[in-house]
């Protein structure tokens, strides 16, 4: 989503872009020019050293002005021969034990770091992120610059979504997120709903969207067993002109994930008049105060409260509904954009000074 939004801005901004793709993904980048990534880095291992050791030689051949790296929380090279801006989405391996493999994280926290430092700019896309940036990759603050991610306006689906999976509009309160544990809280969340009142939880159904991702089966056994298992629908992954249908249509947004960099959907949910709570932590915090109801994700009884306060009182939900709209004002992709290329500007001209290309 990131990668589509900032393509179409730099494009639409009068940018001649080239996206550097993996083999096989190129019909998701139609309307672009593209360049290949080797078969063989399809694996992460092999993509990642294809990246620290080939793709610096082969960018120093090329006459691009700028080199856009689009998720240095993932990606780096061990050396940036055009101007490089970095954007950095989450730091998420310092904040949930066990997320990734003892080997993943050796590369997220002690080799990736390394690497990304020598960018020539760091963007984070909330201030979270920066303070993560700052404090665990000892990045000079000077040298990083928060530029919000936008939200997605929302292509107009078929409007069957709701009769697929059985659902009543306004019956059913949604989570969107791939379906992951411990990260995104699925099982916090699936205990907040059985804490609910027996009536009240009676005229509800939870409806956990998005693909099946580390240790789903996990989650999955865990709803199976609630005592609201009836009320709990998992419906796989959610294409992009089913979610305006999924947000609208959901009578509360809810958004528990122990950390987040940025939470693209609780935008979303606002953007379509969707009353939201969150968790006060990360950038969930920082997006949803003033928008949405907060509350600490680490504590059912604490998110079950915030659910029940919405669902019974008709006035809070206009008041955040009315509170979303307002705040999404914030957050725009051509904005996102813009202070990219701003940001690329000022490299490419240092690079200029310093070469000595201006003196006479």
């Amino acid at each position: 989503m990131y990668i589509r939004q900032v393509l179409r801005e730099l494009a639409a901004a009068g940018q001649e872009v080239t996206v550097l793709v993996e083999s096989g993904t190129e019909e998701f980048f139609s309307g672009y020019s593209y360049l290949s990534a080797p078969g063989w880095t399809r694996r992460p291992v092999f993509s990642m050293l294809w990246h620290l050791l080939i793709l610096p030689f082969y960018l120093r051949k090329t006459q691009f002005d700028f080199f856009l790296l689009t998720a240095a929380n993932r990606r780096a090279l061990s050396f940036y021969p055009l101007p490089t801006l970095a954007v950095v989405h989450d730091l998420s391996q310092y904040h949930i034990p066990g997320k990734y493999s003892r080997l993943r994280m050796l590369y997220l926290k002690r080799i990736l770091p390394h690497f990304v430092r020598k960018a020539q700019q760091l963007v984070a896309v909330s201030h979270s992120t920066a303070h993560d940036l700052h404090e665990f990759w000892k990045i000079p603050a000077h040298r990083i610059q928060v530029c919000y991610n936008g939200v997605s306006v929302l292509p107009q689906g078929k409007g069957d979504w709701c009769e697929r999976y059985q659902l009543e509009a306004k019956k059913y309160i949604l989570y969107v997120s791939r379906i992951e544990h411990p990260g995104k809280n699925h099982w916090n969340l699936i205990k907040a709903f059985a804490l609910l009142p027996e009536e009240l939880r009676a005229g509800y159904k939870l409806v956990l969207a998005g693909s099946d991702w580390q240790d789903a089966a996990r989650i999955k056994s865990m709803a199976s067993q609630s005592v609201a298992a009836e009320q709990i629908v998992f419906t796989g992954f959610v294409c992009p002109e089913d979610l305006r249908e999924a947000y609208t249509q959901a009578k509360l947004y809810v958004f528990p994930s122990l950390f987040e960099g940025f939470g693209l959907s609780l935008l979303e949910a606002m953007a379509c008049g969707t009353p939201c709570a969150c968790s006060n932590n990360s950038s969930l915090g920082e997006i949803g105060r003033g928008a949405a109801l907060l509350f600490p994700p680490g504590y059912p009884e604490q998110i079950a409260a915030a659910i029940r306060k919405i669902l019974e009182d008709a006035s809070l939900q206009a008041e955040l509904s009315e509170a979303g709209y307002r705040k999404i004002r914030d957050y725009d992709w051509e904005k996102h954009a813009k202070a990219l290329l701003q940001l690329a500007d000022t490299l490419l001209s240092e690079k200029t000074s310093s070469c000595g290309c201006c003196k006479s």
